[in-house]
């Protein structure tokens, strides 16, 4: 998972508790991977687009800086809403596979 990636999921499961939290991003670690080929090369192309923004806008943030989904989730440019929604989707998902008593 690149490091934009691991940046937004790390945002979407920041209320999970600390293994279950874990869980979902290595789902989501292994949903991303799973993808085909053509698809995996566009997210991780925007992925990288929009990390190298993210560092350009808050230069001073370090590794982690806090990503905030809203101006991306509303965004004129519909690859960009849809990168949130992937995201959101798969964690989602993960969520509900994993969770604690849940069948499967």
């Amino acid at each position: 998972m690149l490091w934009f990636e691991r940046q937004v999921v790390s945002t979407l499961t920041r209320s999970l508790d600390g293994p279950h939290r874990d869980a979902v991003t290595g789902f989501v670690e292994g949903a991303l991977a799973d993808l085909p080929e053509h698809i995996r090369a566009g997210v991780a192309a925007e992925s990288l687009l929009l990390g190298a923004w993210a560092r350009l806008v808050h230069p001073g943030a370090g590794a982690s800086p806090t990503i905030h989904l809203e101006p991306l989730e509303s965004s004129p440019l519909a690859p960009v809403r849809q990168y949130v929604r992937l995201l959101r989707s798969l964690v989602l998902f993960a969520e509900h596979e994993l969770a604690p008593g849940a069948g499967g």
